[in-house]
């Protein structure tokens, strides 16, 4: 269904560049924090059962949808909050509050544009995640997950041009994926959000959902 362009087409580098430099900084901070941290520091992180920290990462989204024709993915950012409760050794539970851009282009558009057209929109993203931690004695420790998200939309564009009551205020998707935990401090994670809902309120159009995969990289207190 989906046809990926060329990566090298401005908007897509512009857009990967600001994101990737945004990652960068994200990845330099934590990556100090890291070091700077005790021993002792490290085992209070073990012992208290709650956690909560920062995360940014790089988005790559599309549009699916059975009519949605040709589409092409683009990059954006996410980053937000996190709070993790540890049930036990191997079980936690995981509320996040993420702002991130879900980037796309559809050949046709999905509004009734009859040309390729750019859909940028904004969510405040609440996931709660399910996770399982696999168990390993060594300080890395591998995890796997998945949850609900619900998403309240921020702003909505096509072409620039604000899609208003078009864009629906509400997206509902499902969350899974995995990651690796440092000293419980550090946190990369991999993840992809499965839209279940149409995004836009044009009941003549085809329904479109998001689809999202997105790096990240966190930090816990």
């Amino acid at each position: 269904m989906n046809n990926i362009s060329n990566p090298n087409s401005n908007i897509f580098v512009m857009r990967i560049n600001k994101s990737a430099k945004i990652f960068s900084s994200m990845a330099a901070i934590c990556l100090l924090a890291l070091t700077m941290n005790t021993v002792s520091a490290q085992t209070t992180h073990h012992m208290n059962p709650v956690s909560w920290g920062i995360n940014s990462g790089i988005t790559i989204s599309d549009l699916w949808g059975d009519d949605v024709g040709g589409t092409t993915v683009r990059a954006g950012y996410t980053g937000g909050l996190f709070l993790n409760y540890r049930v036990n050794q191997h079980f936690s539970i995981q509320p996040e509050a993420n702002f991130t851009m879900k980037y796309s282009q559809a050949d046709r558009g999905v509004l009734g544009e009859g040309m390729k057209t750019d859909y940028d929109l904004g969510y405040l993203e609440i996931p709660v995640l399910f996770k399982a931690h696999l168990p390993n004695t060594s300080a890395v420790t591998p995890n796997i997950y998945a949850g609900p998200a619900l998403a309240f939309k921020l702003y909505g564009e096509a072409d620039g041009q604000d899609l208003k009551s078009r864009h629906n205020s509400v997206d509902f998707a499902l969350a899974f994926g995995g990651g690796i935990d440092v000293f419980r401090t550090l946190h990369l994670d991999f993840r992809y959000t499965l839209g279940l809902v149409d995004v836009f309120d044009v009941p003549t159009d085809p329904e479109a959902r998001n689809g999202t995969f997105s790096i990240a990289l966190g930090y816990g207190f």
